[in-house]
């Protein structure tokens, strides 16, 4: 009742006033109030986990199934079979992994994980809870250190849930990547094409096609 009575209020005020909205019609108008409610979806927030980081160790394996499970083997032992290890918040976005320190005011340094860096990501199958990923260091002189790190959460399904969603994320980055470099390839070509034709009688010839017009009519 009060939406109507408003769309009615309005509306016999623009009829007093029609220049205000001369190109409105008031039918439409007044569907706006009388429309449903929708519910519109805020942008989701990018899942966190709170794990505790055990640690990483050199690998000569940048991809493979099960080529983190030596590097996760002597992590865990380092860690003391994972009771060892600061606990952290782990962020999996776009960019990649984020982890910063659960303790408030402490001066541990937060860590990010670049998305293109992260060669290769597992649930291990000898300790299920731990969550590994492969990263592509570099270091000075432009070299390249493959380190796997890994970290322990409280239940199996959520180390395979992480798995799941980075392994996503990186191929839905890689098919952007594939698009938006056949859109650059594809307005390199049409520049091309662009630079080379000639203007002729307000039209664009390419050379190929002046030639071409003029053996022709030879």
């Amino acid at each position: 009742p009060r939406r109507a009575a408003y769309a009615a209020l309005l509306a016999g005020f623009l009829r007093s006033c029609p220049d205000l909205l001369p190109q409105c019609p008031l039918e439409r108008l007044g569907s706006v109030f009388r429309g449903k409610r929708q519910k519109v979806e805020l942008n989701k927030e990018d899942p966190t986990y709170t794990v505790r980081y055990l640690g990483n160790a050199v690998t000569l394996h940048a991809k493979g199934e099960g080529c983190t499970e030596e590097a996760v083997g002597k992590i865990w032992a380092k860690s003391e079979a994972g009771a060892g290890g600061a606990k952290m918040t782990l962020t999996l976005g776009p960019h990649g992994i984020r982890m910063t320190p659960c303790e408030k005011g402490t001066r541990r340094p937060g860590h990010a994980y670049l998305l293109h860096r992260i060669t290769y990501c597992a649930a291990d199958r000898r300790h299920p809870k731990v969550f590994a990923w492969v990263y592509r260091h570099q270091v000075k002189n432009k070299a390249v250190v493959l380190r796997c790190h890994a970290v322990l959460l409280s239940k199996a399904d959520k180390a395979r849930a992480m798995a799941l969603l980075l392994y996503q994320t990186s191929a839905s980055a890689f098919n952007e990547f594939k698009r938006l470099k056949r859109q650059s390839d594809f307005r390199h070509v049409q520049q091309q094409l662009l630079g080379d034709a000639i203007v002729c009688d307000g039209a664009c010839v390419s050379p190929g096609a002046w030639r071409m017009a003029e053996l022709v009519r030879l």
